[in-house]
């Protein structure tokens, strides 16, 4: 009998409910059949250094559940209900776990960028009406510290503070009470939660701020049935992954890190392995990496397209790293070139997912035991309906055909409950059933995704969301400005990077120089500030007078590729268009085509297609 394809396997799977497929329907159940099912298997693994020769902090699944019990009573003893909002502000930690899985049992968790801006951070507690806060200390001297003294004094809201360092203010003042995290969970009681006290599906489990590291925080709603399904579907996706260790490195206030890398790998009985509190900033996790690969004999890894580009770089070393088959990218497009670098040096293989806060982390993945072509994502998950589409007025007009580029709408069981301010809700649901995802892509004969492109402006900066408005109004707040476009410019570690183009009333009075240090001083997210301003005589322009930002992009690429080729001394030609279907496409004549294969390393993280020819 032949291999089903994979609509004909999505079918076979979907004659089941996913109601009764799936047996988990709260957090807080995923939790339980993990303690059922694999008591003494290690749950987590923390390594906060990930110097070589360190042993990790480890917590059996038995353990680490009692540990979120102990939590989620003393959230119970601070007045915590079912509505009330936990934030946390901590770096990869097993407390960071213990905060947020507890939260969700008893009431809404949370977790929040720490190395956002401080006015940001204020904004999305506020935004919540966060009541307790967890966090590493009050220590003035170190800068999360700092944010801390100033979050206490502008969130009203707020009435309890637990710390893991208590040794910078325990005790109370006029406005929170400040616990000791360790030693107050430790004095609660470990059995598990009375069925009555437990969740229910439709409860919301987690407030995600998304729509970007700056502006007014967008806040999405997931409830416990949207992630406990995704983690499931997941689960099953990796099965055949075994239950070997996951290394993860990913942050721990992102949709990737919480759900698919912790929350579907803690589910199935996994280890995950929290490679320091910083997780990829910190030299050692990338330095040592595949000796941690090797030490777990890991399988799998998720990642992301810049990580892929960093470990490529890393020297070899008499490793035997023949338990490694997979890594999972996520978080941002991969270009092709990349992926199949990576996959021919670590004789693995490489899969592209694609999903969104929005989505409970995972819209898209490439089914076990079949293959995609190119940068395709895969199918949309189980029970969920994804098309492309042609959208007019927030109403599907058509459905496109097979192969033909339109927006990406998605509805399903994965799909969140909508954004906390009921006006972020205005215009992201089409004819009232479909999420607009609001990225541009293709679906073939057999279901496979591929993104072409962007209907939103987001600029993506290693898998960080930026609205290029925010730098647009700080630009036109210049008096000297009179129109500025910001845009992502491919870069090589970033995936993108902003850029800005400007016209402005006097050339010789408004400078770029100028206008960089006015950003510095308006724009709060150093995320966010353009790398580069370029000062134009005039935009291009559609034909209803809109600033046609297709061949400003080009020129970012070209201006990108460009300075690549100089500073390694290549003569060459750069031209750069966008293809609807292929996405940003380069074209490269090389003076000599004996350069092509160095050009081609150098630009194997860009986010581009590269077509070489001579001169």
């Amino acid at each position: 009998m032949s291999k089903p394809n994979e609509l004909e396997l999505l079918a076979d799977l979907e004659k089941i409910s996913y109601q009764e497929r799936y047996q988990c329907k709260t957090t807080y159940d995923v939790f339980c059949h993990a303690q059922d099912g694999y008591p003494t298997n290690i749950a987590i693994a923390e390594h906060l250094t990930a110097t070589r020769d360190e042993v990790a902090k480890e917590l059996t699944f038995t353990h680490l559940v009692k540990k979120i019990n102990q939590t989620a009573n003393l959230y119970k003893t601070f007045g915590v209900e079912r509505n009330d909002v936990v934030s946390i502000l901590l770096p990869n930690l097993t407390e960071n776990h213990l905060s947020l899985w507890a939260a969700q049992a008893v009431g809404i968790a949370n977790p929040i960028n720490y190395l956002l801006q401080v006015d940001h951070i204020v904004e999305i507690l506020n935004e919540v009406k966060s009541k307790i806060l967890v966090t590493v200390s009050l220590d003035g001297t170190t800068e999360l510290g700092k944010k801390v003294h100033e979050i206490i004094a502008r969130v009203p809201s707020l009435e309890q503070l637990l710390v893991l360092d208590s040794r910078h203010g325990e005790g109370s003042n006029e406005q929170v009470t400040v616990t000791d995290f360790n030693l107050a969970i430790a004095g609660q009681s470990s059995e598990r939660l009375a069925r009555s006290s437990q969740p229910k599906g439709d409860d919301i489990a987690m407030y995600f701020h998304t729509g970007g590291t700056t502006g007014r925080p967008k806040v999405a709603k997931l409830s416990h049935d949207n992630i406990s399904f995704v983690v499931q579907v997941y689960a099953g996706f990796n099965a055949y992954h075994g239950n070997s260790a996951v290394l993860n490195a990913l942050p721990l206030f992102h949709v990737f890190g919480v759900i698919a890398a912790s929350l579907a790998m803690f589910c199935a009985g996994r280890t995950v392995v929290i490679m320091t509190p910083e997780g990829f900033r910190n030299p050692n996790t990338v330095k040592n990496w595949w000796y941690f690969v090797h030490k777990y004999q890991v399988c799998w890894f998720p990642t992301v397209p810049t990580i892929i580009s960093v470990l490529l770089q890393q020297p070899d070393e008499e490793l035997d790293l023949s338990c490694f088959k997979h890594a999972a990218c996520g978080s941002a497009p991969l270009p092709i070139e990349l992926k199949l670098s990576f996959q021919r040096r670590f004789n693995c293989n490489v899969t592209n997912g694609y999903g969104m806060t929005e989505s409970s982390c995972v819209v898209a993945r490439v089914l076990p035991g079949y293959d995609v072509e190119g940068v395709s994502v895969g199918n949309g998950i189980p029970y969920s309906r994804v098309i492309a589409a042609e959208v007019i007025d927030n109403k599907i007009s058509r459905v496109c055909n097979a192969n033909e580029p339109g927006i990406i709408l998605v509805k399903g069981p994965n799909i969140f409950q909508g954004y906390l301010n009921e006006s972020d809700n205005e215009g992201a649901w089409v004819d009232d059933e479909w999420f607009n995802t609001g990225d541009l892509g293709l679906i073939n004969d057999l279901g496979h995704i591929q993104l072409t492109g962007r209907a939103k402006d987001l600029i993506i900066r290693g898998g960080h969301n930026i609205d290029p408005q925010i730098i647009e109004d700080a630009l036109m707040a210049h008096a000297g400005v009179l129109q500025s476009v910001a845009i992502g410019q491919p870069d090589a570690h970033s995936g993108e990077i902003p850029v800005a183009y400007v016209v402005v009333k006097d050339p010789q009075q408004t400078t770029a120089v100028e206008l960089l240090l006015h950003c510095q001083t308006y724009i709060n997210e150093r995320a966010a500030i353009p790398k580069r301003i370029d000062i134009l005589d005039s935009f291009p322009l559609t034909a209803v007078g809109k600033v046609f930002k297709p061949l400003l992009r080009n020129k970012a690429t070209e201006f990108s590729v460009n300075a690549l080729l100089k500073s390694h001394h290549i003569t060459g030609h750069v031209s750069a268009e966008f293809d609807p279907e292929k996405g940003q496409v380069v074209h490269i004549q090389l003076a000599n085509i004996q350069d092509k294969e160095k050009v081609a390393t150098l630009l194997i993280a860009f986010p581009v297609l590269v077509n070489y020819t001579t001169l």
